[in-house]
């Protein structure tokens, strides 16, 4: 939970003794209340809102139903003239929201045209750069010789280029000179683009001349977009007890949350251009489940909460991106997908699974699972906390990594990888084995 909340619950008890200081005004008062439920419910919730001078777009929100309510609240109040003691026990604050969905019109420009600029920019940073040098190691040279050289080796045995130093240390661009017209980047055969035009710099205007491609990417008209977010259901479940004991100066707070559950059920999110089904994004996920049991904290004097114990878990389970068909056709995507072994535009996660057991304020336990078509990977260790200081400490111990590749371009990629560090990975079958310890920012994996 976090510190605001806290605080505000801190608040919230201060006030309640204070007041109740002044009801009762002699020693060994006691004062309780019982609520059996109290909450707020709404049905059938919609809000239309169309902004000013945009005719093209409507926001719309709906709501089916929405409960958020507290159950079996008890609180008590202690004075015995020394100490002022104040507990409370209740169910919630509980939530419940059913058939959420949102959908918005809007006329905008195509995020997905941009998403190919921005990488087609990325992708020309290495060349512009490197040209840029040539452009101004050529002035050097022109002034110093009174003549333009005949080539970039010119350059390169005078000294006015290095080819050791970045940019041109990449060997996905090659270079040459056509001067007085122009400066010619060509893509090599070990760029992800082999094929593309080359990049042009004209010597005379001294600009860098525009690619086809690039200018019908800048003259893509605006476009109406229809966004829909829809959630199932949103619940959300507490039992907690939590006690404050008062003295001069002195606030101690502990919070006890016996159960508690957040769950999403039934969530996606789909954009589509212009009614372009082809082009859609979307996203979908079937199951998000956050747990908690048997978790005690406690705040003294308003300072950073300690954890003691507890035990929660994370999952989720099939959750879905598709990637537009416009968009899988970036090189980058593409190389990253065929790694993966994907080919029809959808990344899934079958189940991405968190377990933390924290057995004392020092020490416990957490396994994690992340389940896909294209690798598993499992952990499992022990772990240490120091929670003095504003930031808690992590060390983990005895923490072994299983990763099982199952795509061929995963398991090239690591082959690679090994070959290229002169290092090799333990194995058991196909399953590759790593054993961490140290602290969980920057772990130590022995024998490497």
């Amino acid at each position: 939970m976090p510190i605001k909340l806290f605080r505000f619950i801190s608040n919230i008890f201060i006030y309640s003794i204070y007041l109740s200081l002044n009801i009762f005004s002699q020693s060994n008062e006691k004062l309780t209340v019982d609520l059996k439920e109290s909450g707020i419910y709404y049905k059938d919730i919609v809000f239309n809102w169309k902004p000013q001078n945009k005719k093209h777009d409507l926001y719309t929100l709906g709501i089916k139903e929405a409960k958020f309510s507290f159950s079996d609240l008890k609180f008590t109040f202690i004075d015995n003239g020394t100490l002022t003691n104040a507990g409370m026990t209740f169910s919630g604050p509980n939530l419940m929201i059913k058939e959420l969905v949102f959908q918005s019109n809007v006329r905008s420009k195509n995020w997905i045209t941009t998403e190919k600029i921005n990488r087609l920019n990325k992708r020309e940073r290495i060349p512009r750069e490197a040209i840029s040098i040539i452009a101004n190691a050529t002035d050097l040279y022109l002034l110093d010789h009174d003549t333009l050289p005949s080539d970039l080796n010119e350059l390169i045995i005078k000294n006015y280029i290095s080819i050791e130093a970045p940019p041109f240390d990449d060997n996905t661009w090659s270079y040459s000179l056509d001067l007085p017209e122009k400066i010619v980047s060509k893509p090599t055969y070990l760029n992800l683009v082999p094929g593309r035009s080359a990049l042009l710099f004209d010597w005379t205007s001294r600009t860098f001349q525009v690619d086809p491609e690039q200018d019908s990417l800048y003259n893509v008209p605006l476009v109406d977009w229809k966004y829909v977010f829809k959630i199932n259901e949103i619940s959300q479940l507490y039992s907690s007890n939590i006690e404050l004991n008062l003295k001069p100066d002195t606030l101690d707070i502990e919070l006890m949350i016996k159960r508690a559950q957040f769950k999403i059920a039934g969530c996606s999110f789909t954009a589509v251009p212009n009614d372009n089904i082809d082009d859609r994004s979307t996203f979908s996920l079937p199951d998000l489940v956050l747990k908690g049991e048997d978790v005690a904290f406690d705040i003294n004097n308003n300072e950073i909460p300690t954890i003691h114990r507890g035990s929660g878990s994370f999952r989720i389970r099939n959750f879905e991106i598709k990637i537009p068909n416009d968009l899988k056709e970036e090189p980058e995507i593409q190389s990253m997908l065929d790694v993966m072994g994907i080919w029809n535009n959808s990344i899934m996660v079958r189940l991405l699974e968190m377990e933390l057991n924290l057995i004392n304020h020092f020490t416990g336990d957490a396994t994690f699972k992340f389940h896909t078509p294209f690798i598993k990977i499992s952990i499992n260790g022990d772990f240490s906390i120091r929670q003095s200081g504003s930031k808690p400490e992590v060390y983990l111990h005895n923490t072994e990594i299983r990763v099982h590749p199952i795509a061929l371009g995963i398991r090239k990629y690591i082959r690679n990888w090994e070959k290229d560090n002169g290092r090799k990975f333990s194995r058991k079958g196909a399953t590759i084995i790593l054993n961490l310890d140290g602290p969980l920012m920057k772990p130590t994996i022995r024998g490497y």
